[in-house]
């Protein structure tokens, strides 16, 4: 009497492929999009990391400025330290604009392409406004 095989037959394993690719294919977007929201943290944190030092500035010389290598800072206009986002300054009548823009792989991002933070704590963002919000 022939004992009954064991294993799993091509069908099967097909099945279980599918069945790996669908679930990956559901996850993977959901997975990316998680991803990309997580910097804009560092984005924000820049950005209000800047604010206090535009105000110990202000304070020391009457003034703020838009050449961000003043404060200790890389450069007038930088890139974080993901690479994700371009951070610069404005001056304007009542003070200064600080921006963080999205570049490269965090252009994908198309909620939260930019984020503004002024003088007055203001807390700007586009395309949608509820960015600041982590």
């Amino acid at each position: 009497m022939k004992s009954p095989q064991r294993g799993f037959v091509l069908i099967e394993m097909m099945l279980v492929v599918a069945l790996f690719g669908i679930l990956l294919a559901m996850l993977v977007p959901g997975y990316q999009q998680q991803l990309l929201s997580s910097y804009r943290l560092e984005a924000t944190q820049e950005l209000q990391r800047l604010a206090i030092l535009q105000q110990q500035y202000y304070l020391e010389q009457q003034q703020y400025t838009a050449a961000l290598s003043r404060l200790p800072a890389p450069d007038d206009s930088y890139l974080t330290a993901s690479g994700r986002f371009r951070i610069s300054a404005v001056l304007n009548a009542q003070g200064y604009l600080l921006q963080a823009e999205a570049v490269g792989p965090q252009r994908k991002d198309l909620a939260c392409r930019w984020f503004r933070l002024d003088q007055a704590g203001r807390q700007i963002s586009s395309p949608e406004t509820d960015c600041w919000r982590h």
